[in-house]
């Protein structure tokens, strides 16, 4: 491993610090999370509370309502169908507007998608949307890795980070993504053995393996096992530099436009390079750096290809408080107001338990004296038919003295209150939650199926805050994408894409007569939105097509010719991906039969004006011939026209050359920046040994003195 240069290895408490104080600042909501994972999905008692009812003689058991909810709602969301759209950027000069271009946003696009449906084939919505709904907060990671162990091509990959609890923000950052932050940063922990395998063992030498005061430490042990946590710390450097604009519309730093004039002349091109346009400005431009350390060494320092954090956090519907006038952010699970009515259920029904074990189980209330012997079973014994004989005096001598006679025995009612309170839980959950179509399902006697319906869709986007916050963090996501594919994406291979249709496919890139993914990622724009994920909605737009077709005729036949594929995506039943391409391969079929229908009767029609036209081909001839300024006029056009097209065919030349040569451009300063870091580590390194060697020699000279 290369020696890291001092000046980085200096910042290592800095970093330290930063990183705790965020864990300090978000602890309030890292242990809301793991409190509510448990309340939901294991159990809604505590230690205490179980320890409480077995010394009240009561049994320990729960009801959990919450979870079912969590459920319904994620076996609806894992029928979302996101929206994505690429465009270009604002204020992107006409120019660039070329075909090419157009035709690298749509490839982008179903790229992008087809990025998205395979973190979906992995559930990452799923385990997304459940962190949002049952913890309050998720984050998602984009990484680039090879394709496969023998490949030297590398894919853009999206996925949920192992602990969400493990990761952390700038506290300054405002955006949801918390992308406008100074930095963000993801622990790992690893056995003490894992740990001295990776990086040795004399790098474990001095850690103390003990929690601080604050409850957060670097080394710890857990049980019986030492644990030390490894930080990969992303942080934004910021550089100024002087911008100019240039007369084909592209916007290039300084440095990078004198580089492209030395490329241009090198290649020797007849064309004239772009030109500067009006005076050149200053800006900021950002990158990220990441470090890798412990708990008192700095392991790595790597300048990285990402323009913005890699760390995306998803929030789920938390909002700013301010307490002690200091502003801090509170992130809310689903079902945090229903905790209090999820307890109270459990309350009431440990209660009704308690009553119906401890009911009386006694028939009859008897006197000893009153029972004879030779009949005891008959008392006893209650499920077997026998009559029930007593002694009605206590013996024949004092007939004076009679005896009580037996008589049933009165039992205690449970109290109403807890009856009605263990019901009443379950419709001040649906409040609480949102979720009334439960309750109109119980009155269906009453209600309508529309209206039934109409109350899913009601429940439903009682949960669309969460939906939302997802939503953002799938559009920082494809934000980072838009910017890494040119940076890894340069040689030629091919590239998956998922159509509109959801076909899936694959495009061949960067190869002479194909796309090149050396554009510029400041001149696109990415949007992602929430489609259709919920079978209800599907099923009412169903209806209500198939009301309209039967009301309109007109619209009958737009829907079975070109409004198909529409009627078709809100069906679901086995096989409908086959069907809409078979309903696809049929419209096509359709339309061949019009226009060869159409092809026939043109084709009638020009036999019937055939003759027309032999007897005006006489009248024809004697028309004036063009005189000469005529045939020079349209000489003259059709040279313009020639001349237009030929200059449109340069300028797209022209653009291409200027990618390329600036990809390039851009590509070199990466790599001359990793050169950078590793000569300043070798220039440490070689100080570290000179100094070494002089202390070496003073020592020899003053042993032999």
């Amino acid at each position: 491993m290369a020696e890291i240069a001092k000046k980085y290895r200096d910042r290592l408490p800095d970093l330290k610090e930063a990183v705790e104080q965020s864990q300090q600042y978000f602890q309030d909501n890292v242990n809301r999370y793991h409190e509510f994972m448990k309340f939901v999905f294991k159990t809604s008692m505590t230690q205490d509370e179980e320890a409480t009812l077995r010394d009240l003689g009561k049994p320990t058991i729960e009801f959990n309502i919450l979870e079912a909810y969590i459920s319904r709602l994620r076996g609806e969301f894992s029928k979302q169908q996101p929206s994505l759209t690429v465009r270009a950027a604002d204020g992107v000069p006409v120019s660039m507007l070329t075909k090419d271009f157009i035709q690298t946003i749509d490839v982008i696009e179903a790229h992008l998608r087809a990025i998205f449906f395979d973190a979906s084939n992995d559930k990452l919505e799923y385990n997304v949307y459940s962190d949002l709904l049952a913890g309050g907060f998720s984050v998602l990671e984009v990484y680039t890795d090879y394709v496969n162990e023998m490949s030297f091509e590398q894919n853009i990959y999206v996925d949920r980070v192992f602990d969400p609890t493990l990761t952390g923000f700038d506290p300054l950052a405002r955006d949801s993504h918390k992308g406008d932050g100074n930095y963000c940063f993801q622990l790992f922990p690893k056995t003490r053995k894992q740990f001295e395998e990776d990086y040795g063992k004399e790098k474990s030498e001095q850690m103390s393996f003990t929690r601080n005061l604050s409850g957060f430490g670097w080394s710890y042990k857990n049980e019986k096992e030492e644990i030390v946590l490894v930080c990969d710390y992303y942080e934004k450097v910021r550089k100024r530099v002087k911008i100019i604009k240039l007369t084909n519309g592209h916007t290039v730093t300084e440095k990078e436009y004198i580089a492209f004039i030395s490329k241009w002349e090198e290649s020797e091109k007849i064309e004239q390079p772009p030109l500067p346009v009006g005076e050149p400005r200053w800006t900021t431009i950002e990158e990220i750096v990441r470090y890798r350390f412990c708990e008192n060494e700095l392991l790595d320092y790597v300048p990285t290809n990402y323009k913005q954090l890699p760390l995306v956090f998803v929030d789920g519907n938390s909002v700013n408080l301010t307490e002690n006038d200091a502003s801090y952010q509170m992130t809310r699970p689903y079902v945090y107001h229903a905790k209090g009515i999820q307890r109270l259920k459990n309350f009431a029904g440990q209660s009704l338990g308690n009553e119906i074990e401890n009911t009386v189980q006694h028939k009859w209330i008897v006197a000893v004296e009153s029972i004879p012997v030779e009949y005891t079973e008959a008392y006893t014994n209650v499920q077997k038919a026998d009559a029930l004989i007593y002694n009605h005096f206590l013996d024949t001598n004092s007939p004076e003295i009679t005896l009580p006679p037996p008589r049933e025995v009165q039992r205690t009612p449970i109290p109403p209150e807890i009856t009605n309170t263990f019901r009443m839980s379950d419709e001040m959950t649906q409040t609480i939650l949102g979720t009334y179509d439960s309750a109109l399902g119980n009155q269906s006697n009453q209600m309508s199926g529309v209206a039934i319906a109409n109350g899913a869709m009601q429940s439903n986007n009682a949960s669309m805050p969460y939906i939302v916050g997802y939503i953002k963090g799938l559009n920082r996501v494809a934000q980072i994408i838009v910017d890494l594919i040119p940076k890894f994406y340069r040689t030629p291979r091919s590239l998956p894409i998922l159509l509109p249709t959801g076909k899936r496919d694959y495009t061949i890139i960067n190869k002479k007569g194909s796309l090149f993914m050396n554009y510029d990622p400041n001149s696109l724009q990415v949007k992602v939105e929430t489609g259709v994920n919920f079978a209800m909605q599907k099923e009412i737009a169903l209806k209500t097509i198939e009301g309209l077709m039967q009301s309109s005729t007109v619209f009958a036949d737009f829907m079975n010719t070109k409004g198909l594929p529409m009627l078709l995506d809100n069906i679901e039943i086995r096989g409908i991906e086959d069907l809409k391409e078979q309903a696809e391969e049929y419209a096509k079929e359709v339309a061949q039969q019009k226009q060869q229908a159409m092809q026939a009767g043109q084709q009638q029609q020009a036999m019937q004006s055939q003759a027309q036209q032999m007897q005006m081909a006489a009248a024809k001839r004697t028309l004036e011939q063009p005189t000469d300024i005529q045939v020079k006029m349209m000489e003259l056009s059709e040279r313009a026209q020639k001349d237009s097209t030929d200059g449109a065919v340069k300028q797209r030349d022209s653009e291409t050359k200027f990618i390329d040569v600036m990809s390039k451009i851009r590509n070199e300063q990466v790599d001359n920046e990793l050169k950078a870091a590793r000569i300043d580590a070798e220039n440490s390194r070689s100080q570290i040994d000179a100094m070494i060697s002089i202390s070496s020699h003073l020592n020899d000279m003053t042993s032999k003195e």
